[in-house]
């Protein structure tokens, strides 16, 4: 016979290989869940989400296909903006700084399009100040927010508020031309002038880094 505390230590591992084996058998039953994006290469639920959103007022042409051992895959759709060249623009910023894109060639220009009353613009501005930082003081990136709102308002705004990037408002003439529906939208220019990256919600910022870091070092 044994004795009662061995009794319990067996019966203690006795559960234990029930209960891992029955987590075992649940996750085998759970299907898997896979992201590509339009070239076929697979993508983070965070960069799946971001492309989805990228467009808020388009159709939405992603693909589900479900794989005979349950696997479920959603195939998106292309992002248009990216790959076309970006349109023309000529500013001054709120500093009096002059910003033409024909003379930025050569290097990487990341924009965000927001306006003071947009909650979701705001507070993506603290994560934009640390994104920004990661570059240090690169001149061959350029960091530029454009807003329709007023520069009385602006400068009001950003008094109260850090926001790093360099700032153009009245820009509303400017942003229609780069014919996008819903605020914030995130930009990058490459260094030939085309649009590389196209998002209005950010969920996988290590994404936006990299196509970033991608084209510095081209």
């Amino acid at each position: 016979m044994l004795p009662d505390r061995f009794k319990f230590i067996v019966l203690f591992f006795a559960l234990a290989v029930l209960v891992v084996s029955g987590i075992a058998q649940t996750t085998e039953k759970i299907p898997r869940t896979i992201f590509f994006d339009h070239e076929g290469k697979e993508v983070s639920n965070n960069e799946f989400v971001d492309i989805r959103m990228a467009n808020f007022g388009y159709p939405d042409a992603t693909i589900k296909k479900t794989l005979d051992d349950g696997t479920v895959e959603f195939w998106l759709q292309k992002i248009p903006q990216e790959g076309m060249a970006a349109p023309a623009f000529s500013v001054t910023t709120l500093g009096g700084r002059s910003v033409d894109l024909s003379q930025l060639k050569g290097k990487v220009v990341v924009m965000n399009f927001w306006f003071i009353a947009c909650a979701y613009c705001r507070a993506l501005q603290p994560k934009l100040n640390d994104f920004k930082a990661k570059f240090g003081s690169s001149e061959d990136v350029v960091f530029l927010a454009m807003t329709p709102d007023p520069v009385r308002e602006l400068r009001q705004y950003l008094a109260k508020e850090r926001f790093d990037f360099l700032h153009v408002a009245d820009a509303g003439q400017l942003l229609s031309s780069f014919r996008f529906t819903g605020y914030p939208k995130n930009i990058v220019i490459s260094r030939t002038g085309e649009i590389v990256y196209w998002r209005s919600t950010i969920h996988a910022w290590e994404k936006f880094e990299s196509v970033v870091r991608r084209e510095l070092a081209k």
